[in-house]
């Protein structure tokens, strides 16, 4: 009997959703993208929650399968270990403020028909960021796979971040930030969240005097790929500051490889070539993934099978796996 993977990745608008199956490979014709319905109350957003999971459930042909898992990549602030929810203030997910949401739907779920009979005996939930799934696909089933230690970044709105060793995230050692966040790591005058992201190129838009209010990142990249001397000096610029916030990380954790993701990768021929000046003191790779959502997914799997190893050895052992994963 096939076992799959019900994998989703929240946002507030829109909620990707996807099949895997169990190495972790995206089921044919089972990407699908969803309203979020980020502002609805807690009873429609739980609702809405279990109507994907049957959507989702209904994608799989196989006569006899079980579900597995689900997974979800949520944004933060959120006790991922828990699967509690802490976003507020943001116009998005404020009713499900403090709720419990893996226990919220494994009661909903109970009482679905046409789940009970689907799930595996040790079917679980686990909530993750998504920079974190990220670096767990990409190990599973991407770049990093090749390395024995990598250090994924995904820039965007901000600069999400997941040190990896041996397929495990590391996130208490010495040799790397907190949680293995580097968004709100000390960078020039601020953190690196305003340099490293979307606002960040922005900023760098102004400097050049590329401020009309028509002109957004994508516009200053079609500029650049024009020769607009300008908007080639901003992504230039954006390489160079890339390479130079890596460095004491690069120096600390000392990677084999560099992974990058994340939307604004779209534009990776405009400033890679400045990030690997600026880094190559270092033995270390720099490699670019295609679709960040699809390497999310594939963290998915592999982080069920990580939580399901270490609640078996927990069992056994009696021991506690640690590494609590909350996150902003």
């Amino acid at each position: 009997m096939k076992k799959y993977t019900i994998v989703f990745d929240i946002g507030g608008l829109f909620i990707k959703a996807a099949v895997m199956n169990a190495l972790g490979k995206l089921v044919p014709d089972s990407y699908m993208i969803y309203p979020a319905k980020s502002k609805e109350s807690k009873d429609e957003l739980l609702s809405h929650f279990v109507e994907l999971i049957k959507q989702q459930t209904n994608r799989i042909m196989d006569k006899t399968f079980r579900i597995d898992g689900i997974g979800y990549a949520f944004p933060g602030p959120f006790d991922y270990e828990e699967g509690i929810s802490y976003i507020r203030g943001v116009d998005k997910f404020e009713n499900i403020y403090g709720v419990n949401l893996r226990e919220e739907l494994t009661a909903r779920l109970a009482q679905e028909s046409w789940f009970v009979g689907k799930r595996s005996p040790d079917f679980h939930i686990v909530f993750e960021n998504d920079a974190n799934l990220f670096a767990l696909g990409e190990y599973a089933v991407g770049k990093a796979g090749a390395y024995a230690r990598s250090l994924c970044l995904t820039i965007g709105t901000g600069a999400g971040s997941a040190f990896l060793e041996g397929g495990v995230l590391v996130k208490n050692r010495k040799d790397v930030p907190e949680h293995g966040w580097i968004y709100n790591q000390p960078f020039r005058d601020s953190i690196v969240d305003d340099y490293i992201s979307k606002r960040g190129i922005v900023r760098l838009m102004r400097e050049a005097g590329l401020d009309d209010a028509r002109l957004d990142v994508k516009n200053v990249a079609e500029l650049a790929r024009g020769g607009d001397p300008r908007a080639i000096g901003v992504f230039h610029r954006f390489g160079d500051m890339i390479g130079e916030m890596l460095l004491p990380f690069l120096e600390a954790f000392r990677p084999e490889a560099i992974v990058l993701g994340g939307q604004i990768v779209k534009s990776k021929e405009l400033f890679l070539d400045r990030v690997r000046q600026a880094i190559s003191r270092y033995d270390v790779s720099l490699e670019v993934t295609g679709d960040t959502s699809l390497s999310a997914f594939a963290g998915v799997s592999l982080l069920l099978r990580q939580t399901k190893n270490e609640m078996k050895e927990r069992d056994n052992h009696g021991r506690d796996p640690g590494n609590s994963r909350i996150s902003s």
